[in-house]
């Protein structure tokens, strides 16, 4: 039986597979939007909202009437402090699913949101340039809201870290997990946009994901 579902960041690459699938999921889907015209999806179970994630107040009754909070919130990238987006997006649902007696959400983060995993990488330019220099300040602001995350004791959360984004199709490929770091040796080092979207609605009953950071990929030969 389909969900209320309540998306944010519903208009990005990965939040518009989201949407696409939960809908073939026969969920019922609110997805929260800066500009409402960048969904072009249509359908009897799908309400577009304009909302300020950022502003309790908007976000409040939008909260209240979901079962399942969904977000695929990305962020401009800074260079000298952490992004702190992620942090004060985290706090404004937990305050609001607090108020409301809500539970479940499920964030998409990325691999390396833990510092010393970023020592495993492969590749010399990833290792040296890119995750230092290029997204390790968006790093550091998912990290902080799963700090935030852990030490709430009132959100069933789930905090998915997938490999380096793809824009193919949804595959049926297994996926594999990693809870004890945020990224996976034996793992291909691109999923699927598509993929991620497929992995986040896979979760949102299942009760072994509470709680849970999970790094997820695909075998290298899918």
């Amino acid at each position: 039986m389909g969900k209320k579902l309540l998306v944010l960041g519903a208009s990005g690459n990965t939040g518009q597979h989201l949407v696409k699938q939960a809908l073939e999921r026969d969920h019922h889907v609110t997805a929260l939007v800066r500009d409402p015209a960048k969904i072009e999806i249509e359908h009897d179970k799908l309400s577009v909202e304009k909302c300020d994630v950022f502003n309790k107040e908007e976000m409040r009754p939008h909260v209240e009437n979901a079962e399942v909070v969904l977000s695929c919130l990305g962020f401009p990238l800074q260079r000298k402090e952490p992004v702190p987006y992620y942090l004060q997006v985290a706090q404004v649902l937990s305050e609001t699913m607090h108020e409301f007696g809500k539970r479940r959400v499920v964030f998409m983060h990325s691999w390396y949101t833990h510092p010393e995993s970023r020592a495993r990488c492969r590749g010399f330019f990833l290792k040296n340039f890119f995750l230092p220099y290029v997204i390790g300040q968006s790093l550091n602001g998912m990290r902080l809201s799963e700090e935030y995350l852990d030490s709430t004791d009132h959100l069933d959360y789930t905090c998915i870290q997938p490999a380096h984004l793809l824009d193919g199709p949804v595959t049926d490929k297994k996926f594999i997990l990693n809870e004890t770091d945020s990224c996976i040796a034996d793992a291909a080092q691109e999923i699927n946009r598509a993929d991620v979207a497929r992995y986040m609605l896979a979760v949102i009953d299942d009760e072994s994901s509470y709680r849970k950071i999970r790094a997820i990929g695909v075998g290298v030969d899918g």
